[in-house]
């Protein structure tokens, strides 16, 4: 059995959680690979980059949301990239979420994330 490391994420302003299996790429493999390769990305389940203040959507077969987080978990910049796009590079930027496209009314710019830890077994 292997273990991945995954968070909870809730919008303090609004109260509602946005992800409940968020994986949290904390090596250079989970940053390699991402989320290239799968077909969907289920509401509830997300990718979390540390230490990132840009991402490329190369090989991606579907549009994802995505957050550029302060260290604190605020949200910088909120947009919705597609397949083969290169996000655009945001300075103060520490983490990026990569969420479902359908989220994307649930975070806006100034709001801050909650998150809470936890590991998935698979």
């Amino acid at each position: 059995m292997r273990k991945i490391s995954a968070v909870t994420i809730t919008n303090l302003r609004t109260g509602k959680v946005i992800g409940t299996r968020v994986a949290v790429a904390h090596s250079f493999w989970l940053r390699f690979r991402g989320l290239m390769g799968t077909s969907v990305l289920p509401v509830g389940q997300g990718m979390l980059f540390p230490h990132t203040n840009s991402i490329h959507m190369f090989f991606m077969k579907y549009p994802l949301c995505i957050a550029y987080l302060t260290k604190d978990f605020r949200v910088l910049r909120q947009i919705v990239l597609n397949p083969w796009q290169i996000g655009p590079v945001v300075r103060k930027a520490y983490w990026v979420l990569e969420l479902p496209q359908d989220l994307q009314d649930m975070i806006a710019t100034g709001d801050l994330l909650h998150i809470e830890k936890s590991v998935l077994s698979i």
